[in-house]
């Protein structure tokens, strides 16, 4: 292989498996491409700056700072309550340190983020991403622009149901769910007031049919309100689908499933990823899913993604429920994204699509 004047720097934490160190395990994949490469924590670059690189090119892989988030943002001690502005605020302040260590140390190289660190942060506000959804017509689950809790009583008598999520949240927690008769949630709610789970893992759902006042304390909160969608249910199971896309193109479609009395199909909330299901799906809303999920990734201007896309009930329509910018990814035996990516990236450096700039111009 020949090769090309271009590394591959990695920039992510030990702590994070499920995408990070299955990346970092396929250097020689990076290698055999042609490729050169370069890893750091961000904490050690952040201190230091980036590792020695020789080429003039450089392709930027940022993951998720779980050292950062574990100790600045979400850590033990935090009283206040999960997903809320506080997160937002320092995640972009974050970014905006990543980015100028960056420029700082990189200034004499061409460089191409595969998403830019300012992306980065503000695709993890979901009021942001379902305005911009709304503009564009892209198709979720509508919003209600509610305040109190006997309105929002009032539409529930109706026969209606919802999702209360918070506006800076992940992985499925901080999520309640109302129906007539039956109101779940995942947070805590102890002494009239509501608390978190003190870790990533054990978000289970709680049944608080009725507690007018968590519903009145939720209210208060900087969370969205969306209509629920019933989805699909397959031989007994909940399902829907992450769509992971790479420059534009559909990588891998992950079809996950759970109990259909459980709350949410994410992996952190026990689902689980089923891949045999893809043959079984609808093709036409296979097919729909898959465009959309395209769609989104140009409209965001975003090169890597996971696109929470689900099938209706009735099998009539697939809505976007949530988009990843730092998607886990699923095992390797599954499917290695990370060898699809550094494939993909071979082709699309080859075909002069990955463009770089002086970092100043980015």
């Amino acid at each position: 292989m020949k090769k090309k004047d271009i590394t591959i720097f990695s920039i992510g934490d030990k702590a994070d498996y499920d995408s990070y160190k299955k990346f970092h395990r396929e250097k020689t994949t990076i290698l055999e491409n042609g490729f050169e490469y370069a890893s750091a924590s961000y904490r050690k670059f952040l201190a230091k700056g980036a590792p020695r690189i020789n080429t003039k090119k450089v392709i930027i892989f940022l993951f998720f700072p779980f050292a950062y988030w574990n100790t600045y943002i979400e850590h033990r001690n935090y009283k206040g309550l999960y997903g809320n502005h506080i997160f937002h605020k320092k995640f972009t302040a974050f970014w905006k340190k990543v980015h100028e260590t960056v420029k700082s140390t990189l200034w004499q190289k061409k460089v191409f983020f595969i998403n830019p660190p300012f992306l980065c942060g503000l695709y993890r506000d979901k009021k942001e991403l379902a305005e911009k959804f709304s503009r564009e017509k892209i198709p979720i689950p509508g919003r209600v622009r509610v305040s109190r809790a006997k309105d929002l009583i009032d539409l529930l008598d109706r026969g209606r149901s919802f999702f209360v999520k918070p506006r800076y949240g992940s992985m499925g927690k901080g999520i309640t769910f109302l129906s007539w008769a039956n109101w779940q949630t995942n947070f805590i709610f102890k002494r009239g007031k509501i608390a978190n789970k003190p870790s990533d893992r054990g978000w289970r759902f709680r049944d608080i049919t009725g507690n007018k006042k968590f519903l009145g304390e939720l209210l208060k909160k900087d969370f969205l309100t969306e209509n629920a969608i019933e989805s699909l249910l397959f031989k007994k199971m909940k399902v829907d689908m992450r769509i992971y896309t790479f420059f534009n193109r559909v990588l891998y479609v992950y079809p996950r499933r759970n109990k259909p009395d459980r709350i949410t199909t994410n992996i952190s909330q026990g689902a689980k990823g089923d891949p045999d299901l893809l043959k079984k799906l609808p093709g036409n809303l296979l097919k729909k899913a898959e465009k959309l999920a395209v769609k989104i990734s140009k409209l965001l201007g975003v090169n890597s993604a996971g696109m929470d896309i689900m099938m209706d009930r009735n099998l009539k329509d697939v809505y976007v429920i949530d988009v990843n910018i730092f998607p886990g990814f699923p095992k390797r035996k599954t499917f290695n994204i990370a060898k699809a990516m550094i494939a993909s990236l071979e082709g699309l450096v080859g075909e002069n699509r990955v463009h770089f700039s002086k970092i100043n111009d980015i």
